[in-house]
């Protein structure tokens, strides 16, 4: 039972470790968390060369503003950003740095659905931030996907996470990812999508362990039956193999050698040994060594 128990352990454990990143330098990686209200948070990592010229803060800004200030008269929509904070992280020949800024009313919210893609649409997206990269977009738990164009590198339903290896993914066909609240009928049903294969290993070890505990059970039965189990006389007057053996040791004074009674019945050695067994467990005859030699003796009944 540990080594199931250990089992889940693992299963439960995989099952809820989150995305751990390794840096490498070039890498650049753009994070966006969307929230309920369509607004969402970005986290933008850069590792660049220890020597490489970076942006300041006031640049950075800029950025930003463009960027939201193209996005808006793209799409119609009311929008504004507010710029967080700005760190660098040594780290050996290169530095890492990260990007925070809000971006309000970045996607479109309607009919308890929110629908985001459209500011991907903006000339040269990307290219106005810091360039090609990972994408990452993670929505909130209480939604779940109802569309997703193009279809992302990898989809993590556990997590809410989206994953695109580049952003010409983004920006090249009209994207478009649709998340729908989720009612108490889609939320179960996710969490079985979402658990399916943990769900699936915890039924297999608990159907194994189910059988394994009836087949223990109705081996103990089995052998309590056989144990209360009176000896009948057998049929015909057609003596028994055991009986045949019990007769040879009383006419032979109650003890004789094992090898004796494999010559005297005609038997095979394993079947004279599988008989004397069988003999032993119900406590009619007992077998000690003599040398390399076995002497079975009958067990006295007492009267």
């Amino acid at each position: 039972m540990r080594i199931h128990v250990l089992i889940i352990m693992v299963l439960f454990a995989l099952s809820i470790i989150p995305y751990r990143t390794v840096y490498s330098e070039g890498q650049i990686d753009y994070t966006i968390q969307i929230n309920s209200n369509g607004s969402a948070n970005w986290i933008i990592i850069q590792v660049v060369d220890i020597n490489a010229p970076l942006d300041t803060w006031e640049e950075f800004q800029n950025r930003v503003a463009s960027l939201v200030e193209a996005a808006k008269n793209k799409t119609a929509r009311e929008m504004t950003a507010e710029v967080e904070s700005m760190s660098f992280t040594p780290s050996g020949s290169y530095v890492v740095v990260e990007y925070k800024f809000i971006w309000e009313n970045f996607s479109k919210t309607e009919n308890e659905k929110i629908i985001i893609g459209d500011v991907f649409q903006v000339e040269n997206f990307f290219l106005q931030l810091y360039g090609d990269g990972e994408v990452y977009i993670k929505y909130p738990s209480e939604y779940i996907i109802e569309t997703v164009s193009p279809q992302p590198y990898e989809r993590d339903d556990f997590h809410q996470t989206l994953k695109w290896v580049g952003t010409n993914d983004l920006t090249s066909e009209l994207p478009i990812i649709i998340l729908k609240e989720k009612t108490s009928t889609s939320g179960f049903l996710e969490f079985l999508q979402q658990n399916s294969i943990l769900i699936v290993s915890l039924v297999a070890i608990a159907s194994g362990s189910s059988i394994g505990f009836y087949t223990f059970k109705r081996h103990k039965k089995r052998e309590k039956e056989m144990a209360k189990r009176p000896e009948l006389p057998s049929p015909l007057g057609i003596e028994s193999d055991e009986e045949k053996i019990v007769k040879l040791l009383k006419s032979s004074g109650g003890s004789l050698y094992q090898s004796t009674i494999v010559d005297e019945c005609k038997f095979s050695k394993a079947k004279v040994s599988q008989l004397l067994a069988a003999l032993e467990d119900k406590g009619i005859v007992n077998r000690h060594k003599k040398g390399r030699a076995k002497i079975v003796t009958l067990v006295e009944k007492d009267k």
